[in-house]
């Protein structure tokens, strides 16, 4: 009897490939097994998802495997289901999912490699091949051991060697074969990649409120799965999350916990070490691929009780799981926008379901999705809110001339006298936020990411934020010949400069992605603002994630409001957000101050954000939307299609709005657009964005539509943590 083994690759394809299965490779063709196979005229590495016994249609071709390049499965089968539902909730490729989730043992243990046949090199020497294979021919007669398609590639500056290859295989000219490759090497264990945070979770102590807790408490303790969103202040949610970690490690169990940031992930791990006596592996993506195999060899030992790690560890193997945590659930760094798209926040709530354990998402603030989505699923497990906050003063500055408003600069000169220190938050790094043709108005662009170039003073540059593209400045415009105009905004190295004209003779340092875009210079930096060295710093928010970032006494935030004209939906929300992150750095003791400086005092995100009301703005932002139909009172998706070769992307985009007008009524359908940033590092990008009452209506019709669509695409779609999730007691 023939097997039939169903085959996905980790390429932008979202289908299945039927092969046969030979009798030789009977025994190790399982679900999770790799394989080498070939696809159209090239070999490729792939994954068993099913195999079975039923034969395709009778009009179908069946090709055998070439090769079952693993013993046993890299990963069981509930972990293929849980990929499977995420591939398919993100209309992305589950192939390329699969291939995230290899320990890097075995993304580099297989090499491919061509040799020249005998009758090959006769062809060779007889002149009786192609431009091409001769040219293949003749690299591979050089090297009896033979070559990589890579390498080929190369040399050739071919586009398609592997199809050649193919080709010249089943001429019987080269002879192709997939042999072991070395494991990686480098230096450091898993817990190299960062020095460890004290986070003061202190493990052993019983949270003081748990009585909240009891829904969570009942499914841990029940072995059922659940999903629920807990909110409330730090201190007591920290407390309830180890409570939670507390009962599923004493039951035997195992946490994965998931954070926006890779540096609190060290501290937990030594601390869960120190306080249960058990490993702890950290994994996320800034760690060299020997740490991460040793994380992976720490996982399949079993000894790890906890792995804690940023979106990537989503995707670790840690055997049986009791407990998965979602910390920061509001931060947007868990979603995943370049293919494989996927938003690991609901991410989690999926593996926790294929796995029959419970995932706690947590928030002071959370999206106004998921305190939506929880409140009408009974998922909401409310910690109380923490004491309003107070010493923020709102001042209404409507223009950036001059940055520093006069209520400001009093504050700060008072709180210089008093030898305190000060931040500056401003959302823009650069200098200027306009720069034009004093002529035509012609505004400078990438020429790689058709995005405006951002002016860089005391590197007299024009920079690309996108690609890092960078050009000296010109006083001639490309378009007409005029001068360049060059019109102060407010960004990092304006508020810098403005500061050394109001107060001379005092350290400004400034903390962006160009001055300190290097932990080496972010540690000397806060260090000297630490001891008073640098009274005065200028930041983005990127001084938010920095653990050991010290407080100051007095914060300001400049032109929040600028949030606001994002063309997003979630415009408020984020201004919210950030607003209330910022402050956030204030210093506790008594006598610190905050002043936001904006334009639209009045908006009530920002008013939310400076009282530290998350219900007030809640119920703002959850009228707005409802008024407007958007999410979580609907449903949304972009769809976002490239290509280099822009007239074939319309032709495409044509054929996709067609095929999307036609799912029905219930469908809306706008675009296509070019995207706000039209092209990035030369690929054009072209936008769709579908809304619908009912999520299913756009699955629907992406189903229908994306296969025939041959181009590189992604999807996003607005975030539903517990949408569908029924019932959230697993």
């Amino acid at each position: 009897m023939t097997l039939f083994a169903q085959v996905v690759f980790p390429l932008p394809l979202d289908q299945v490939f039927t092969y046969a299965v030979p009798e030789a490779s009977r025994d190790k063709a399982r679900p999770g097994a790799r394989v080498l196979a070939p696809l159209g005229p090239r070999r490729e590495k792939g994954f068993i998802v099913e195999v079975t016994a039923e034969p395709p249609g009778a009009s179908i071709k069946v090709k055998p495997l070439l090769e079952v390049l693993d013993d046993r499965p890299f990963r069981e089968e509930r972990f293929l289901e849980f990929t499977r539902r995420l591939a398919a909730e993100f209309h992305c490729s589950w192939g390329e999912l699969l291939q995230a989730s290899l320990p890097p043992s075995l993304t580099l243990r297989t090499k491919t490699s061509a040799v020249l046949t005998g009758l090959g090199r006769e062809r060779l020497e007889a002149k009786g091949l192609g431009p091409r294979e001769r040219a293949v021919a003749a690299l591979l007669a050089e090297a009896p051991k033979g070559r990589s398609p890579v390498f080929l590639r190369r040399k050739t500056g071919g586009k398609d060697v592997s199809g050649l290859l193919g080709r010249m295989e089943k001429k019987g000219l080269v002879r192709v074969t997939a042999a072991p490759a070395p494991a990686p090497r480098g230096g450091g264990g898993p817990d190299a990649a960062g020095r460890p945070v004290q986070l003061g979770l202190a493990f052993p102590e019983a949270a003081r409120e748990a009585g909240p807790l009891a829904p969570v408490e009942a499914a841990l303790a029940g072995g059922r799965g659940g999903a629920f969103l807990l909110v409330g202040p730090e201190e007591p949610r920290r407390a309830a999350v180890r409570t939670l970690v507390r009962q599923a490690v004493g039951a035997g169990g195992r946490v994965l916990w998931l954070f926006p940031e890779v540096a609190p992930t060290a501290g937990l791990a030594a601390e869960f070490k120190e306080a249960y006596g058990r490993a702890a592996v950290v994994f996320h993506g800034r760690m060299t691929e020997k740490q991460k195999e040793d994380a992976w060899r720490a996982l399949r030992s079993g000894r790890a009780g906890l792995v804690a790690g940023t979106r990537s560890a989503l995707f670790a193997e840690t055997g049986p799981l009791r407990l998965v945590v979602v910390d920061g659930e509001q931060d947007d760094s868990y979603v995943q926008a370049e293919s494989p798209g996927y938003d690991a926040r609901r991410g989690a709530v999926l593996r926790a379901r294929s796995e029959g354990a419970v995932a706690v998402l947590t928030s002071s603030r959370p999206t106004v999705e998921a305190f939506a989505e929880a409140a009408r699923a009974g998922a909401l497990i409310d910690l109380g809110s923490g004491p309003p906050r107070d010493g923020v003063t709102v001042v209404e500055h409507a223009r950036d001339v001059p940055l520093v408003s006069a209520e400001l600069g009093r504050r700060l000169r008072a709180n210089l006298a008093r030898g305190g220190s000060a931040i500056l938050f401003t959302n823009r790094r650069g200098y200027a936020a306009q720069v034009a043709c004093a002529g035509c108005g012609t505004v400078p662009r990438c020429p790689r990411c058709d995005i405006a170039l951002v002016y860089h003073k005391a590197e007299g540059r024009l920079v690309c934020h996108y690609c890092n593209e960078a050009v000296e400045v010109s006083r001639a415009c490309a378009a007409c010949g005029g001068g360049i105009a060059v019109r102060r905004g407010a960004g990092t190295q304006a508020v810098e400069e403005e500061l050394g004209r109001l107060f001379p003779g005092v350290r400004t340092g400034r903390f962006d992605a160009d001055a300190a875009g290097d932990p080496e210079s972010r540690r000397k930096l806060l260090a000297e603002f630490g001891r008073g060295r640098v009274p005065l710093l200028v930041a983005t928010r990127l001084l938010v994630h920095q653990p050991d970032a010290p407080k100051a006494g007095l914060v300001a935030v400049l032109r929040p409001e600028a949030i606001l004209g994002f063309s997003d939906y979630r415009a408020g929300q984020k201004t919210f957000e950030t607003v209330s992150a910022l402050l956030d750095v204030r210093s506790d003791e008594s006598g610190a101050e905050a002043v936001i400086q904006t334009a639209a005092p009045a908006h009530f995100s920002i008013a939310a954000a400076a009282a530290g009301d998350f219900r007030a703005f809640y119920e703002g932002e959850a009228a707005f939307r409802r008024v407007m139909g958007y999410p979580p009172f609907a449903h949304l998706a972009e769809v976002v299609l490239q290509g280099r070769d822009v007239r074939a992307l319309g032709r495409r985009s044509r054929e996709l709005r067609a095929l999307l007008q036609g799912a029905g009524p219930e469908l809306e359908v706008l675009g296509p657009a070019f995207a706000p940033v039209a092209r990035i590092k030369d690929l054009s990008r072209v936008q769709f964005v579908l809304k619908a009452a009912e999520r299913a209506a756009i699955d629907r019709a992406l189903d229908a539509s994306l296969p025939k669509i041959p181009l590189r695409k992604t999807v996003t779609f607005s975030y539903s943590p517990f949408d569908g999730v029924k019932p959230l007691i697993f």
